[in-house]
C-alpha cells in the first residue's frame, strides 16, 4: 500500500535534513562565505564572456575585490 501525499512529503523532508550542511562554527567564515561564492561566479561568468562583456565582467569583479580590500583595510585594529 502506499503511503497518502502528505506522509510521503514527510518523508521526503526526513530525508532532505538528513542531506543538511553542518552549520559553519566559524563566524568569520560564516561571514566571508557569501562573498567567496560571489567571487568564484563572477570569475566564472568572465571565463565565458565574450569580448563586449569580458570588461563589464571584469570591472564588476575588480569593484567587489576592491570593496572587500577597502573593508579588510577599515577593519584592521588601529596600533
Amino acid at each position: 500500500m502506499e503511503p497518502s501525499f502528505p506522509q510521503a512529503a514527510r518523508n521526503l523532508g526526513v530525508k532532505l535534513k538528513a542531506w543538511r550542511l553542518p552549520p559553519l562554527r566559524n563566524a568569520l567564515l560564516r561571514k566571508e562565505l557569501p562573498w567567496l561564492v560571489a567571487e568564484v561566479v563572477l570569475l566564472l561568468i568572465l571565463f565565458n564572456a565574450n569580448a563586449p562583456e569580458l570588461w563589464f565582467w571584469l570591472v564588476v569583479l575588480l569593484v567587489v575585490l576592491g570593496y572587500r580590500v577597502e573593508r579588510w583595510w577599515a577593519s584592521r585594529p588601529e596600533s
